[in-house]
């Protein structure tokens, strides 16, 4: 059994609920993923596998990940959720596409520093920073220019 896992069945064991197999084969894919996903596109993938998973499960599933801190969910723009598995984030920020929704991490020293300025002076420990930055990616620049 790999390390997600055991994680998986500590986190929710700890809280009385079941590490079930639809639970774990989720979790198996999330960590495979590289890039950034919503729970449609998670269905489509575990499907195309052969993944006997409901959509409904899905959700259910995300929610319970992300309450504990499996998952971080993205709210990119009104009722466009987006989520990241928590195990390879690090202080780091997002660019968000205004138009095709694409999401791209971002990363810079400064962010550390940003970290503890932000927390100066407070009783308050900060784990991470997450940052959303939204404009237009590349590629629709290049297809406006192709349009105008």
């Amino acid at each position: 059994m790999d390390r997600q896992a055991i994680q998986l069945k500590d986190v929710l064991g700890s809280r009385g609920l079941k590490s079930t197999k639809e639970r774990e084969t989720i979790l198996r894919e999330l960590e495979g993923l590289q890039d950034h996903f919503n729970a449609e596109k998670l269905f489509l993938r575990l499907n195309r596998k052969g993944a006997k998973v409901s959509r409904p499960t899905i959700y259910r599933t995300l929610k319970l990940f992300q309450k504990y801190h499996l998952i971080e969910k993205l709210d990119i723009k009104k009722n466009s959720f987006y989520y990241e598995p928590t195990s390879r984030k690090k202080d780091h920020g997002h660019l968000v596409c205004q138009r095709c929704g694409k999401i791209m991490d971002f990363t810079f020293g400064s962010i550390k520093n940003l970290k503890s300025e932000l927390v100066k002076g407070k009783v308050f420990k900060a784990d991470n920073i997450s940052i959303h930055v939204f404009g237009i990616c590349e590629a629709c620049q290049k297809a406006s220019k192709v349009k105008s």
